[in-house]
């Protein structure tokens, strides 16, 4: 454990304009000071994987109300800690390869304030944004060299993750830092809505429609009767649970199936790029009429809520797509399906 030094030191990093709406938001006034354990929940967001190199993996919570009072935007009491904790208003230091953090749901912004020990020879700290195994962007952030504790605002926007990942890195003590958490934002999950284009101007979509068969402007990746690509769109309000899926734009008689899916995870799917993942669900097979189909028609005795077992109210946000048959020999072999672009739902 390492203690804070009598010479304080305030450094700070421009955020990003403030996501329009926060989906966690962790300030661990709450927590009782002590060990905590290796995972924490706090403000809707899970903090777990902590590791030091060293064999630690508990996070601590730290009332930091004395040593951290001249920081500006400080909330005391509390801060997230590791490892060890200082009783009263001081607080200890541990040594941090690594540890992430999660809402359990898709994300674009996210932001904390770290308070860093200096003096470590030209370290850095990384945000790194994961969804699902694909790393879809990074920053970093380098650490003082000189000594004292420093208020550092690392911040990650404008790029789709389920998960983000604090690393330390350099030639330092195999890359570690020591420092505290506090007041970690996590916001910008998609609400409602298109996403997941084909038409490869998309940001969030990390892989290219698999033969340079890019759609229209939010559509799918083309497909062989339509070079705009087929279409999913969403009618209908999760308030009153009438929500339709309609797909259009898929070769006129084929089947197709709707898909429900609990996560974002993207990758190349046959002809195009599905982006449902996580728990999937196949919703309803259908048959084309003029290259559509709807989800639920008039034949159902269900709703979209009550297929998916989702709670109206309930505030999760389930992803949807739909994929289908396209066996055309010549257009994008081997494969014979593509797939729509998606669409969020919050219920």
């Amino acid at each position: 454990m390492r203690t804070a030094p009598a010479l304080v030191t305030l450094l700070l990093l421009a955020l990003p304009a403030p996501p329009l709406h926060a989906s966690g938001h962790a300030r661990f006034d709450g927590l009782v000071e002590g060990l905590l354990g290796p995972v924490v929940v706090d403000g809707g967001i899970t903090f777990s994987n902590y590791a030091s190199g060293v064999g630690w993996f508990d996070f601590s919570c730290e009332d930091a109300s004395t040593d951290f009072s001249g920081f500006a935007g400080f909330t005391p009491p509390n801060v997230l800690g590791f490892q060890t904790w200082s009783p009263g208003g001081g607080v200890g230091f541990a040594r941090i390869l690594s540890f992430e953090f999660t809402t359990g749901q898709l994300e674009s912004t996210a932001s904390l304030d770290l308070y860093a020990m200096g003096d470590h020879g030209g370290n850095v700290v990384t945000l790194e944004a994961w969804q699902g195994t694909v790393l879809t962007g990074s920053r970093s952030f380098p650490l003082p060299t000189a000594l004292g504790v420093f208020h550092l605002q690392p911040s990650i926007a404008g790029v789709p993750f389920d998960r983000i990942v604090v690393r330390g890195s350099g030639p330092w003590q195999q890359g570690a830092f020591f420092a505290c958490v506090d007041d970690v934002i996590v916001g910008g999950t998609p609400r409602s809505g298109a996403f997941c284009f084909g038409d490869g101007i998309d940001p969030a979509v990390t892989v290219a429609c698999p033969c340079g068969n890019f759609g229209a402007a939010g559509n799918g990746c083309a497909n062989s009767v339509n070079a705009n690509g087929a279409l999913l769109a969403v009618t209908g309000e999760a308030a009153t649970d009438d929500v339709v899926l309609h797909a259009s734009g898929m070769p006129a008689t084929v089947s197709c199936i709707f898909l429900q899916g609990t996560q974002v995870e993207v990758a190349v799917f046959g002809d195009g790029v599905r982006c449902v993942g996580g728990t999937l669900l196949r919703l309803r097979t259908r048959s084309n009429v003029g290259g559509a189909s709807q989800f639920p028609d008039s034949t159902d005795t269900v709703t979209l809520a009550q297929r998916g077992g989702v709670t109206i109210g309930s505030g999760v946000v389930r992803f949807y797509q739909t994929y289908y048959r396209n066996s055309a020999p010549l257009h994008c072999p081997p494969d014979t399906f593509n797939v729509t672009n998606g669409a969020a739902v919050t219920w």
